[in-house]
């Protein structure tokens, strides 16, 4: 590919070829029947199109005769210096015609992050329901897909969309999708990948002309990154072939800047399983413009190949994307020797389909893999596909590294001793969009050096996980994981054990590994062999663990105390009761005279996307209630504005929070710790109301009677009568409640919070003991230790 983006090896039909070469159409079918080793055409539905540099190498030994010669050939001018020669005239005088006129179809939208981040919130919001109609989403995102790609890259008839049609009808609506997918489908071939995306644009039904004019107005200024999200998008809403999942762009980042040593050794990057070209998009993102680079791919999936020939034409790198299959060591031709520097993939280990079949005389460098068990063999053919002293990262099943099978621990085997493998990293659970999936990632070296350990990285532990979609590594877990693979094979700053993010690194020596069986899954090293420590810094950790034993232990006795010295008498039967049992000096008052009831904000003024862990104000959600108070921990927060716009949904000391709707999870009482802090949707805020500047219930009290079963049950049965049980304001505000003089309600709070003060301190100590056991057992059971 040049730098204009046009693949060298675009495919074209007959009359174009016949144009380039300066014959008539009839010579080049001619050429395909009368010649055995003329190059196969590629299928699309009716269309046979050919490969340009197929073409052209064939050409290449046909010379023009003289008498078909213009002026300016010389002797000795092939079909093929034709070709080569009109083809530059041919694509300048197409990138004149699609150079920016300054009439495009957007209107002059803003170019900014939040700009582009506005327009395509509009296009995946209710303009998606009205365009699509009662075609799929996919086919939705498959015209935004065409409209940003065809916009970045420059595309002549971008420009020109809205006003190719004039009829406002259904049949001028139905032509103009049809100019976009012919439109797309024409640059897709120019840049070698087959076309087939007008057969997805042509499905849609939209409502009406102008909101399709709405959408192309709207991808007007979208770039890489939104290309990218949109990209994302379709792989978590389209039903991928054989459970498959487009690969997240935070694990390609860890895969690519772990296995990248040096840039200026990694010009020739492949993917033998390309999918949505999330591996060779992560390459080019780094690599383009630093090296040479050449990005080659392969995939039978042709609906997810297109895609990926679409994200990687616009960044105007050397692409060759091939149709290939989901076994390629079961072709007849095999190893194809692709020799890359780097190989970035996620191959489809789970696919039967892609089973490896016993073959007579197939060489497998590292010993046939079990029927039925594909990873290796992508394994074998990764390797062969690298160049000497080439990297590979490959996302791999867990159980790949510690199966059972004979064949597949004799494999392992072969990798560790001949040096094939430097690090296994674990990845945590649902980082792939709808699997609950966990895998590992593996890091191969292609070398005759064998290095006497392996690196093993548990980061299971990593990753944000929020309240909707899969677990997403942050930018500093990525980073922190990449760093410790780097430093270890630099050999400068690394260090074994847990690390700055909380991962554990663990260098194995190889005769580690060989009295493990073999075994590369991360799990089986990450505690076995963690640097036990000098006899000294054990004893030094013993003493710690066992002070805080011990201090804990003294607060444990002090709760212990405080609940011994209380003490309780009957009610004296000379107390007149009411005629509800209360004493005569209680009142029972529904909740609603006692405290204003707030819900929260509605999720459009507090959404999801306005919460970070970035923001400068807390925000409470109903998974922070926990056993009576705020559990800190994992708080997402918004910005200033945000808080401002909803200031009266801030948070005092003493407020009570109860669930909303969906689980009832016990109220929790907000302290100072909390105090100007936001509540969220699902919650109900309980603010005691007060009398001449005395509350008429005490948040403590009140807290302890909503946490009574009794209470629960009460609001359990009122939550009733819809599919998810929801608790109104209006409801709970009719909750009877049982409210004695204030000066007894102390004595009550006073009494309930000491218990659950031992409570809290006996849980400590519990946990405090656990810990000493866990240091003592570290270090008596290594040796290390030695009991008296």
């Amino acid at each position: 590919m040049d730098g204009t983006g046009l693949s060298d090896d675009r495919l074209l039909s007959r009359a174009e070829l016949a144009e380039l070469a300066g014959v008539l159409r009839p010579a080049v079918t001619n050429w395909q029947r009368r010649y055995g080793d003329y190059p196969e055409p590629v299928r699309t539905g009716e269309t046979e199109l050919f490969s340009l540099r197929a073409v052209l190498g064939w050409l290449g030994s046909r010379q023009i005769p003289s008498r078909a010669r213009a002026a300016d050939e010389p002797v000795g001018f092939t079909y093929a210096d034709r070709v080569r020669r009109n083809l530059v005239a041919s694509d300048d005088a197409r990138l004149g015609a699609a150079a920016p006129n300054g009439e495009a179809a957007g209107c002059g939208l803003s170019s900014d992050a939040e700009e582009r981040a506005r327009q395509l919130r509009q296009l995946l919001g209710p303009l998606a329901d009205a365009v699509r109609g009662g075609a799929s989403m996919t086919d939705y995102l498959a015209l935004l897909l065409s409209l940003v790609f065809l916009q970045v890259s420059g595309s002549r008839r971008f420009v020109s969309l809205p006003r190719t049609v004039r009829a406002r009808s259904k049949a001028g609506t139905a032509a103009l999708l049809g100019e976009i997918g012919e439109a797309v489908d024409e640059e897709l071939r120019l840049r070698g990948v087959t076309p087939g995306m007008r057969a997805a644009i042509v499905r849609l039904e939209p409502r009406g002309y102008e909101d399709v004019v709405e959408v192309i107005r709207l991808t007007d200024g979208l770039g890489i990154d939104e290309f990218r999200q949109l990209v994302d998008e379709f792989g978590s809403r389209s039903a991928l072939p054989g459970g498959e999942f487009f690969t997240p762009r935070a694990v390609v980042r860890l895969m690519r800047d772990a296995a990248i040593e040096d840039e200026d050794c990694a010009q020739r990057v492949y993917d033998p399983y390309v999918r949505a070209g999330e591996m060779l998009d992560g390459a080019a993102e780094r690599l383009g413009g630093v090296v040479p680079l050449t990005l080659q791919g392969e995939s039978p999936q042709r609906g997810t190949l297109r895609l990926a020939g679409m994200n990687l034409a616009l960044y105007g790198v050397s692409v060759e994307l091939d149709a290939g299959t989901t076994a390629p060591w079961n072709e007849r031709v095999w190893p194809k020797g692709r020799q890359a520097d780097l190989i970035l993939t996620n191959p489809p280990f789970n696919a039967h389909r892609a089973a490896p079949k016993p073959r007579e005389g197939i060489d497998w460098p590292y010993g046939p893999p079990p029927p039925g068990s594909p990873a290796f063999a992508w394994l074998q053919h990764v390797l062969v596909s690298l160049k000497a002293d080439g990297r590979a990262g490959v996302v791999m099943p867990v159980s790949a590294g510690a199966s059972t099978d004979v064949r597949e621990r004799k494999i392992r085997a072969g990798l560790v001793e001949e040096g094939a493998v430097e690090c296994i990293v674990a990845l945590p659970p649902q980082l792939f969009s709808g699997a609950q999936v966990s895998v590992c990632l593996w890091f191969l070296r292609r070398s005759t050096v064998v290095r006497e350990e392996i690196l093993f990285v548990d980061a299971r532990d990593l990753g944000d996980k929020g309240t909707r979609g899969p677990r997403v590594l942050s930018d500093e877990h990525v980073e922190a994981v990449t760093a410790t693979v780097q430093d270890w094979r630099r050999g400068i700053g690394f260090r074994l054990g847990r690390q700055s993010a909380g991962h554990l690194a663990v260098a194995a020596p190889l005769e580690a590994v060989r009295a493990a069986a073999y075994s590369l899954n991360p799990a089986d090293y990450a505690d076995r062999w963690m640097p036990a420590g000098s006899p000294d810094d054990a004893v030094t950790e013993a003493e710690a663990t066992k002070r805080t034993l011990s201090t804990v232990g003294s607060r444990t006795e002090a709760a212990d105390s405080a609940v011994d010295a209380l003490s309780f008498r009957p009610l004296s039967p000379a107390v007149e009761l009411s005629y509800d049992g209360l004493p005569h000096d209680w009142r029972r008052l529904p909740l609603g005279e006692l405290v204003d009831i707030t819900a929260g904000p509605s999720y459009s003024r507090l959404p999801a996307e306005a919460r970070s862990a970035a923001g400068d104000l807390c925000v409470v959600m109903p998974k922070h209630l926990r056993e009576g108070r705020i559990d800190d921990r994992d708080v997402q927060k918004v910005g200033t504005d945000v808080g401002r716009a909803l200031a009266r949904f801030r948070l005092s000391p003493g407020d009570i929070l109860c669930v909303r709707s969906g689980a009832q999870m016990p109220p929790a009482v907000v302290e100072k710790a909390q105090d100007g802090w936001l509540f969220s949707t699902n919650l109900l805020r309980l603010r005691a109301i007060e009398s001449d500047g005395v509350p008429r219930v005490l948040p403590g009290y009140l807290l302890a009677y909503l946490s009574l079963p009794e209470t629960a049950h009460w609001l359990k049965e009122y939550a009733r009568g819809t599919a998810v049980p929801s608790l109104s304001a209006a409801t709970l505000a009719l909750l009877p409640v049982p409210v004695p003089p204030l000066v007894h309600q102390r004595r009550i709070s006073a009494a309930l919070d000491a218990v659950g003060a031992q409570i809290t301190a006996h849980r400590e100590l519990v946990q405090a003991a656990t810990d000493h056991r866990s240091t003592l057992a570290a270090h008596l059971l290594t040796g290390v230790l030695v009991p008296q």
